[in-house]
């Protein structure tokens, strides 16, 4: 993911749904499993030597690099990289989300409302669940990070070729986990998270570790409970196994395209007579971790998190960040202990890791969101992280959850 400077920017509705036969993109080798049991494999049609025919559009996934390596700490260029600005180096284990509802529609240029979409001439139902973690077989949209096949389309739903001089809006859905559901890229080891995801009702599921790599010397004479909260970061676990699940299921329509560029006149997807071309749906993992909503370039912090964990975590006991739906935003220890910012104590050259009004307690921001829809922590991370999903690497979506009119996400998460 390329770092950007800071911006609020506005996301958007998506309505509407999808319809017609799909019996001309079915592919025999990446079907879903039977019952409550996932297919054992997912060919999607396609790989990097072909077919590569004139019309054809092949859709792909990727977390990216730091969905694959993690976000390092201390980063190797701090003016440049995204990196948690209280010194935790955190790395993923796995990425699952659930994929699905994929719809092409003429128009995608028409509306300077992006929510505003024609009637789908192609679709692919799903549900496919991606492990956005550990993609392969394609260099990803950013020209650096691996990304993974899901289906092509070779025509519209009733069997005709695309038109090569129409721009499609792009379209597609997060969803529920539910059973029967296409497994892309999993190995028969996380079929069990993709049940713990039904049973529970989860679009998403993260699995990580973060271990503290930074400046554990905080002291600040300035704060009342400098001694306090000393000690409270000296208890800290250095190292936190951690599990994320929670529902964002939700539309992401009409993405912006940044193969033509950013904006109403650079959305869609458009098929040519030289070849395939690819929409890649982007995962981007920092948003869950982001210490303001719907500001892109916010700050990542893991201290918020940390401050809940208990010692002795391990990969198969690990805190699970969604019990701490209700834990408060203007952050503090599992004591009570105001949670001081230790991100202007960090080594980070002639970067200022901050953007807190008052350092001596770490709040997150909702930037307008009402506080009944984020009331803790674990909700605020859920409601970051519904905008995290793009087209072809940075394209922004108009994401259904995210402005008032929608209505703003609930995640719900207790």
């Amino acid at each position: 993911m390329k770092k950007t400077l800071a911006f609020s920017f506005a996301l958007a509705c998506a309505c509407g749904g999808s319809s017609g036969n799909t019996t001309h993109n079915q592919n025999p080798n990446c079907q879903p499993g039977t019952g409550t049991t996932l297919n054992a494999s997912c060919d999607p049609g396609f790989s990097v030597n072909g077919p590569n025919k004139a019309g054809t559009i092949y859709v792909t996934f990727s977390g990216e690099t730091l969905g694959q390596a993690g976000l390092p700490y201390p980063p190797a260029d701090k003016t440049k990289d995204l990196f948690f600005v209280d010194g935790w180096n955190i790395s993923f284990e796995e990425i699952l989300v659930v994929l699905g509802n994929f719809r092409i529609a003429p128009g995608a240029t028409q509306s300077p409302d992006q929510s505003v979409v024609g009637t789908p001439v192609a679709t692919m139902p799903g549900p496919y669940v991606v492990d956005m973690h550990k993609p392969s077989g394609f260099t990803g949209k950013d020209g650096l990070e691996p990304a993974g096949g899901i289906f092509k389309w070779d025509t519209d739903n009733s069997g005709n070729a695309f038109d090569n001089s129409t721009r499609y809006s792009f379209s597609y859905d997060v969803m529920q986990a539910v059973y029967p559901a296409t497994q892309v890229n999993l190995d028969s080891s996380q079929f069990a998270d993709y049940a713990l995801m039904v049973q529970k009702g989860w679009s998403k599921l993260y699995r990580g570790t973060a271990t503290y790599a930074g400046n554990t010397a905080y002291d600040d004479p300035t704060n009342p409970n400098n001694a306090a909260a000393k000690a409270a970061f000296a208890a800290l676990p250095q190292t936190i196994h951690f599990m994320f699940g929670w529902d964002d299921h939700g539309s992401l329509l009409n993405c912006d395209n940044p193969d033509f560029g950013e904006g109403q006149t650079n959305r869609g997807i458009q098929p040519n007579s030289s070849g395939a071309v690819t929409a890649q749906v982007t995962l981007h993992v920092d948003h869950a971790f982001w210490d303001i909503l719907k500001h892109e370039g916010a700050y990542l912090r893991f201290d918020p998190i940390a401050a809940w964990a208990a010692a002795g975590t391990t990969a198969a006991n690990p805190l699970d960040i969604g019990t701490l739906g209700h834990k408060p935003l203007a952050s503090t220890f599992a004591n009570g202990v105001p949670l001081p910012d230790r991100a202007p104590s960090q080594s980070t050259g002639d970067v200022t890791p901050t953007d807190q009004s008052n350092p001596q307690q770490v709040s997150l921001n909702l930037n307008g969101v009402p506080p009944q829809n984020v009331p803790g922590l674990a909700n605020f991370m859920a409601f970051s992280a519904q905008s995290q999903m793009h087209l072809n690497a940075d394209g922004l979506c108009y994401v259904k959850g995210q402005n008032a009119s929608d209505p703003f996400y609930s995640p719900g998460l207790p």
